[in-house]
């Protein structure tokens, strides 16, 4: 990246928004904060929900294939289309190798299909694991799926972002991004939750709390 951290990066992207951008992203942010969207998301100390999913590459995975050797960091992105999720995409991909290095796996997730998170995987050379969570199953079970309004609807669709070509779905269904971090046992240990997508996680954090938790 060409920013020092994750935070400069997503504050570059914010202030290239055009004036339309942003009042269109404040008035959704607005809708989730004040409908208390993410409230019921799952936090520390709950249990993450088991789950199978298709890698990127086609292998089912586990939430116990996770957490066979360590703790797993687990990032839920809304897809490659979000320039805020290619910003952290890239920041995770940087400390990938300090989250191995403790004896934790990284894992991020989509709810993109068509093959999507091979191509993302392959293109940006990702060298930790891509999950299709095809329908936002999983996403669901965490507590952070909300519905994009009819108007911001039919802003991404001006923009060409057609949900029902990306996700293979006509549900026009988003979820939050999060990031968790998953003890061997399956219990949250830690969880960053944030209704305004522009912001994530800064990875040194991540780094920071395994160190601590292992």
């Amino acid at each position: 990246m060409a920013a020092n951290t994750l935070a400069e990066a997503l504050a570059a992207i914010r202030d290239k928004a055009s004036a339309r951008g942003r009042e269109v992203y404040d008035k959704l942010v607005k809708q989730l904060t004040e409908s208390g969207a993410t409230v019921g998301a799952l936090k520390e100390g709950d249990a993450f929900p088991d789950f199978q999913l298709a890698s990127a590459d086609g292998r089912f995975v586990r939430r116990a294939d996770l957490l066979a050797q360590g703790p797993a960091v687990v990032s839920f992105y809304r897809g490659a289309w979000c320039p805020y999720c290619s910003a952290e995409l890239n920041a995770l991909a940087e400390v990938a190798p300090q989250i191995r290095a403790v004896g934790a796996t990284l894992t991020a997730i989509t709810p993109e299909a068509g093959g999507t998170a091979l191509r993302t995987k392959v293109d940006r050379g990702l060298d930790f694991e891509i999950l299709c969570d095809l329908d936002n199953t999983l996403a669901l079970e965490c507590g952070l799926m909300f519905p994009v309004p009819d108007d911001i609807r039919a802003a991404y669709m001006e923009r060409n972002i057609d949900f029902v070509r990306i996700y293979g779905n006509d549900a026009w269904l988003l979820p939050t991004p999060a990031t968790y971090i998953v003890r061997r046992d399956g219990v949250i240990a830690m969880a960053y939750v944030n209704p305004d997508f522009r912001y994530r996680l800064e990875p040194g954090e991540i780094v920071k709390a395994l160190a601590a938790l292992t």
